[in-house]
């Protein structure tokens, strides 16, 4: 038996030590596309994840201008809190920001971590910031877009289709993706490339432009 120091020492000499948490029941389905269904609850969890730190600061807010600036008026006519327009402005921004920080961070949210899902961009790679904003404030601003994933032969929403970007079934803990089902597209674009496209990588073929 072996010391803790030994096994250490061995495992450094090796490299990392990665550890498998992809379940055996979803490695069939690793790397490929994300359908409707699953995308949609794991924005409705995002969705209600926000809307609680949303609920929690307007109850903040409110205990604030209650304790500071208490109401006078017995026939409570004087608003406390600012009109709620306002909290659906702060979720709507909130909405943003959530989904900028993880998609640009982790490629994943926390419905989609939840879910086994990850965003990634062209050839399954993971995106940066600028593409980030862009697809969360699209999604925040027209959510109505994943009703395409339904008719699309390639489980790709309208923001998807636009910002060329997949939602993929990924339970790995590494932040880099794994496909199955779209590596078996090849599009010009990757073929021309100096360097090699991973086998893990998924690919945007021509008739995915199409859709």
């Amino acid at each position: 038996m072996r010391s803790f120091l030994q096994y250490r020492d061995h495992h450094d000499a090796q490299g990392p030590v990665v550890l498998e948490t992809v379940p055996a029941a979803g490695r069939r389905y690793q790397g490929d596309r994300a359908g409707f269904v699953i995308r949609a609850i794991a924005a409705v969890l995002d969705v209600v994840f926000v809307g609680i730190i949303v609920v929690l600061l307007w109850i903040g807010l409110w205990l604030f201008l209650l304790i500071f600036n208490p109401i006078i008026d017995p026939d409570l006519t004087v608003e406390v809190t600012p009109p709620s327009g306002y909290f659906l402005l702060a979720g709507y921004l909130f909405m943003w920001l959530y989904w900028t920080w993880m998609w640009a961070t982790n490629g994943r949210s926390l419905g989609q971590y939840l879910m086994g899902l990850r965003v990634v961009g062209r050839q399954g790679r993971h995106f940066g910031w600028k593409l980030a904003m862009l697809r969360s404030g699209f999604c925040a601003v027209f959510p109505p877009g994943l009703v395409w994933a339904i008719i699309s032969p390639r489980n790709r929403s309208v923001q998807d289709v636009l910002l060329r970007t997949s939602v993929i079934h990924d339970w790995s803990s590494s932040s880099s993706a794994s496909s199955s089902e779209l590596t078996s597209e090849s599009s010009p674009e990757s073929s021309s490339e100096s360097s090699p496209t991973p086998a893990s990588a998924p690919t945007t073929s021509s008739s995915d432009a199409g859709e």
